[in-house]
């Protein structure tokens, strides 16, 4: 029983080790949503700088979850983590700071 447990675990770590060949990064991202694009996995998002990546902008990402953005609309405020690496580059762990105030629009 010992033997099969720790042959099953040196798998795993053989496994996992094999996955991530290049470190990835992780930054903190707040903005207001722009627009989604659920189907594609995309979202626009108008966000303050993130330091030591970029200054503030308006841009599209790809979504690691579309369940997370089918809920969001324009005007809503997220905050996210943009996870960065060689052939990695997507939004994860959505959260909804504030949902879009549509009292303001006229009928």
């Amino acid at each position: 029983m010992r033997r099969s447990l720790s042959i099953i675990f040196l798998t795993c770590v053989a496994a996992a080790s094999g996955c991530e060949s290049t470190p990835v990064k992780h930054y903190a991202l707040q903005g207001e949503v722009i627009s989604t694009d659920a189907p594609k996995k995309l979202i626009t998002v108008k966000h303050g700088e993130i330091p030591g990546l970029m200054p503030a902008m308006t841009m599209t990402y790809a979504v690691k979850d579309a369940k997370q953005i089918e809920k969001l609309q324009a005007g809503d405020e997220i905050s996210a983590d943009l996870v960065v690496g060689q052939n990695v580059g997507h939004l994860e762990k959505i959260a909804l700071v504030s949902k879009a105030d549509n009292s303001r629009k006229t009928r």
